[in-house]
């Protein structure tokens, strides 16, 4: 029995030793905050495909609206030339011109009917307003036709950004899980600060200098701010029950009455262009990690974001990010 009780403690120990992380807390953080971050990027690649999709939907809905119109317009025309033939039927004798008309199309008809002159001039204008409209139709189904087809391939970019994003996360969990509690609490992060002040439970105490700058820039620099340590990161949020990182800056200048896209690529272009981080302002969009990462400038390197999966909305340096793409102004 005690032979049994030390060969069982040993083979316990051995599979606990087995079991222990091969990878170390300082590796660990590495790769956990390169799959959140790559996530994120991935997240923003949706945010962009899911913003021009529906622009999309709001054009095909306008041409889907045109082309019903010129429809009834055509069969319009089409049930005049009907009520003609019809007509001419009951007395027993069909006009030529309208027979063309009826067994042709309408190019066609012009063609043949100019050559053996049959047709008025009041009749030459109908037709051709027919023609016109039948072109015009045929012209908005195939523009229909390509915007539905550019709309499913955007899905389908949607779909492979989310797919790409979730491996990631489940990349990063899978390293969290192989850790202890006390190494998972320091790799896994959460809270944000980024040294520029404090994150607590009373919220964020450091302090962004909000003056000089315009009132639509101090309200949503205000609006962003009181998010600070309260709001998580989320996929596709934009509301303080989570934001992702252009979510964010979308919301914050919602409360200053600014429409802005959901995506850090679109935010590349919103506002007026500011030359240089020399020449920013406190309120500023600033666009990093080619396109990837979008945050609120708050003076001094430091940058008011959603960081990444993991953290809560934050004042973090702008160093911990890939370069600057744009910065702009509203």
């Amino acid at each position: 029995m005690t032979a049994a009780a030390a060969t069982l403690v040993a083979l316990s120990a051995q599979t606990a030793a087995q079991a222990a992380p091969a990878i170390s807390t300082k590796d660990a953080k590495a790769q956990v905050d390169a799959d959140r971050t790559d996530a994120a990027a991935k997240t923003e690649q949706w945010n962009e495909a899911h913003t021009q999709q529906e622009a999309l939907q709001r054009r095909v809905a306008i041409l889907q609206d045109e082309i019903a119109r010129q429809q009834a317009q055509v069969n319009t025309g089409l049930d005049n030339l009907g009520q003609i033939a019809n007509a001419q039927y009951a007395d027993g004798s069909v006009d030529p011109t309208v027979q063309l008309m009826l067994s042709s199309s309408p190019d066609a008809f012009l063609q043949k009917a100019a050559s053996q002159d049959e047709l008025t001039s009041n009749q030459t204008a109908q037709l051709q307003a027919l023609v016109a409209q039948e072109k015009t139709l045929q012209s908005e189904k195939a523009e229909a036709a390509a915007e539905l087809a550019q709309e499913q391939q955007l899905l389908a970019k949607m779909s492979s950004a989310k797919s790409e994003a979730l491996a990631k996360l489940k990349q990063a969990q899978s390293v969290l899980d192989a850790l202890t509690p006390a190494q998972r609490t320091t790799v896994g992060g959460g809270g944000g600060g980024g040294g520029y002040g404090s994150v607590s439970s009373s919220g964020y105490t450091g302090h962004i200098d909000l003056t000089g700058i315009s009132a639509t820039a101090r309200t949503a620099m205000l609006a962003a701010e009181s998010q600070i340590g309260h709001a998580p990161y989320l996929w596709g949020g934009s509301t303080p029950a989570g934001f992702d990182c252009s979510g964010l800056v979308m919301w914050a200048y919602a409360q200053a009455g600014v429409s802005l896209p959901h995506s850090s690529y679109s935010d590349e272009n919103v506002g007026t262009m500011v030359p240089s981080m020399a020449d920013a302002q406190v309120g500023d969009i600033i666009v990093m990690e080619n396109g990837g990462h979008v945050g609120l400038y708050a003076g001094n390197g430091m940058l008011l974001n959603a960081p990444e999966y993991g953290y809560d909305v934050s004042v973090q340096p702008m160093s911990y990010f890939g370069g600057v793409v744009a910065i702009r102004r509203i």
